[in-house]
């Protein structure tokens, strides 16, 4: 009778002999004690080579070896790891195997059995989806086959920004389509983005951007349910689901846009200073049309940049009429002033740098309302212009300062002018037969806002031409504040630069704008143009300005603006 023993052992036997997959195994020094002919045919050895010898003479790359067996030590198996091993022609071969410890009586390692699969064929394939897991690997720890993971890097393409990683525009439509609750949506702008971008160059530009989005996802964390979005460009928003009340969204909006023009942002040695603008729409309820408050809020922002405010909201069936009541509030209180003769002009000091005794000054319109207290400009200025009262302050104005002057003798007084003022054909008109009219003409400095941008140089330089004829200065003012102002100086018979506050407020802790200061500074005398440094604050400014080419010096450590000249 044959031992069932043996019979079992002939079938093992036969099992591992006709197997398909290769199968060896060996012992806890890596000694090859088994090999079925599977496993030999595809090395192209014969058993008797194989066995006695070491695993590492037949494997491609060693340190899979050590990860394999560390595993095994710990875990005492080792799955679906993929190995290459070198036939004996030295070709090699690409393996899928399985590995398992087994144990003697005492829990310690005898053997190690090892079955492979032959998987050449699929290897490129194999090897494609090895890198494309490694890509996706920084976004989910979480792989679960090929599918899922170029799945999830299209989502990601598809939804995030890959400069700033914040979500994008498509990211922010798809929110909003399924979002139950209502929203508010924020949609900021950087000013004059194109021009830092065309000076400073792509690769500045971009870093500038990356740094904006760190400061707005910051600043974000401060309103509940808010979420920063990079649109194209030069654009970002923010949505805010369960909205505050709009005076809260305003405040939060106004806090947004203080903040990045207070900031220095620091990209590559350089500091750059700049501005935004905002507009705002909510939605009505939840069923309103998506991309509709994306169209509005966009509407908004072109209006803000139009009219030159930090933000504007757009609410059809809200803030329209508040608008409304604010402009009657407004063009009340504004023609209340004027007619009350609330209107006035205050001085605020310059200094002459070389002789330090105060030889000129600004003129800045205040409003006095009836209880004595004074309202600058920020709060009004861009209201009448939307109602129509802005001609009338410039004139009160000039009127005013003109006025002052003939009991001043021996100073000059500077009055802001805006391009509008100059396009302005009434204005325009005005201020030519007051400057004719005028015997004192020659202590008038009118002062061009830069910042606002010059584009028709031809009207601009007849105005200067016309009133330079009558002895009356030109100042080019908040120089520094954008990118071409150096195109400005060349194209405008000007006589003053007015040097601007972000780059005077930091100049004796900021290298770069030390650099910068310089660098007008040579231009300026090379072509006879008088400066003067806007926003000194502080003694240690004041200080540093004294040890430079300055011609003057203006700014609230020297002086704040008073209702009256103090010769």
């Amino acid at each position: 009778m044959q031992n069932p023993f043996q019979s079992d052992r002939i079938h093992v036997n036969d099992l591992l002999k006709h197997m398909p997959d290769g199968m060896f195994t060996h012992d806890t020094n890596l000694i090859i004690t088994y090999a079925n002919p599977t496993f030999c045919q595809l090395l192209g050895y014969e058993a008797e080579e194989l066995i006695g010898t070491c695993i590492t003479e037949h494997l491609h790359d060693l340190s899979i070896l050590e990860s394999c067996m560390s595993n095994v030590q710990e875990h005492g198996y080792c799955n679906d790891q993929e190995t290459v091993f070198k036939r004996k022609d030295g070709t090699l071969v690409h393996i899928a195997k399985n590995v398992r410890a087994l144990y003697d009586e005492r829990g310690q390692i005898y053997t190690t059995v090892v079955s492979i699969r032959d998987m050449t064929r699929l290897h490129e394939l194999n090897h494609e989806l090895l890198e494309s897991k490694k890509q996706l690997q920084r976004h989910t720890d979480d792989l679960k086959g090929l599918v899922e993971n170029r799945t999830r890097e299209l989502t990601y393409r598809l939804f995030y920004d890959p400069l700033t990683r914040l979500p994008n525009r498509s990211k922010l439509i798809h929110d909003t389509e399924t979002i139950e609750k209502p929203y508010a949506l924020l949609l900021l702008n950087i000013d004059r983005f194109r021009e830092i971008n065309s000076f400073y160059g792509n690769d500045m530009g971009d870093e500038l951007l990356d740094s904006v989005a760190e400061l707005l996802s910051a600043l974000s964390q401060q309103m509940d349910d808010a979420v920063v979005y990079k649109l194209p460009v030069d654009e970002y928003a923010v949505l805010i689901t369960n909205p505050p009340e709009i005076e809260e969204i305003e405040t939060f909006a106004a806090h947004l846009i203080e903040q990045i023009s207070q900031s220095s942002f620091r990209i590559q040695d350089h500091d750059m200073n700049l501005n935004a603008t905002a507009g705002i729409a909510c939605s009505h309820d939840i069923t309103d049309y998506r991309q509709s408050v994306l169209l509005r809020a966009g509407m908004a922002l072109q209006l803000a940049k139009k009219r030159r405010q930090d933000y504007i909201v757009y609410d059809p069936s809200l803030h329209i009429k508040k608008d409304y009541e604010k402009n009657i509030q407004w063009v009340k209180r504004l023609r209340s002033a004027i007619d009350d003769d609330r209107i006035v002009p205050f001085y605020q000091p310059i200094m002459n740098a070389k002789t330090l005794k105060i030889d000129k000054y600004e003129a800045l319109v205040r409003i006095i309302e009836d209880d004595g207290s004074v309202i600058t400009p920020y709060h009004f200025l861009g209201i009448s212009k939307k109602v129509k009262l802005y001609y009338h302050i410039t004139k009160i104005m000039i009127d005013k300062v003109f006025e002052t002057l003939k009991m001043h003798p021996d100073v000059a007084c500077s009055i802001n002018l805006s391009i509008e003022d100059i396009h302005d054909q009434t204005m325009y008109a005005y201020i030519l037969e007051k400057v004719k009219t005028c015997p004192n003409a020659g202590q008038i400095i009118f002062e061009i806002l830069e910042s606002e941008g010059i584009e028709n140089y031809d009207l601009v330089n007849t105005f200067i031409s016309e009133v330079k004829k009558y002895g009356v200065k030109i100042a080019l003012d908040d120089f520094g504040a954008g990118y071409s102002n150096f195109a400005y100086i060349t194209k405008l018979d000007i006589d003053y630069i007015k040097i601007d506050g972000s780059i005077i407020r930091d100049i004796d802790q900021n290298p770069t704008s030390k650099i910068i200061l310089d660098t007008i500074l040579d231009f300026a005398a090379k072509l006879n143009i008088e400066t003067v440094a806007e926003f000194v604050s502080s003694e240690q400014i004041y200080d540093y300005l004294k040890t430079l080419p300055i011609d003057a010096m203006q700014g609230y450590y020297l002086g704040e603006p008073s209702a009256s000249m103090t010769d």
